[in-house]
């Protein structure tokens, strides 16, 4: 009894590791969607918003690698035009949390976890994409 109960851990250990839910979307380093990407070199959508801003609508996304750290992307929709956000203090950090202002949909507030672990220091930031190819990134102070 106990060496099944052990051996089923050990499956769905083995077998969940490699494995991805069907909707789940993955990017490649430069922000465009690819879903056959070998694991080593994906990142897995976790946010995703939609915007409008100078009468055009965008996709801001983040997809998060293997070790934590999170791209942050810009698009038209359907990953047209992806780049990668030029707001390099954001770029692979670890983030805790991302909101989009409900009152104005370009902004956004983005919570960076400064480390990997526990306790880690918090910090919070503003982030405007009125202009998406020269956003406008705020430190608010840490938490």
């Amino acid at each position: 009894m106990m060496s099944s109960l052990i051996l089923g851990i050990w499956i769905s250990g083995v077998f969940t590791s490699g494995i991805f839910r069907a909707d789940e979307v993955f990017i490649n380093k430069m922000c465009q969607q690819q879903q056959n990407l070998p694991q080593i070199e994906r990142f897995s959508v976790f946010y995703q918003a939609e915007f409008n801003t100078q009468n055009q609508i965008y996709w801001f996304y983040a997809g998060r690698y293997q070790d934590g750290g999170v791209i942050f992307c810009v698009s038209e929709p359907d990953f047209n035009q992806a780049g990668e956000l030029n707001a390099q203090e954001l770029q692979f950090q670890f983030i805790e949390n991302i909101q989009q202002d409900s009152t104005n949909p370009a902004n956004f507030m983005i919570t960076v976890a400064e480390g990997n672990g526990r306790n880690v220091p918090l910090v919070n930031y503003k982030l405007e994409l009125s202009n998406p190819n020269q956003p406008i990134l705020t430190r608010l102070g840490q938490i």
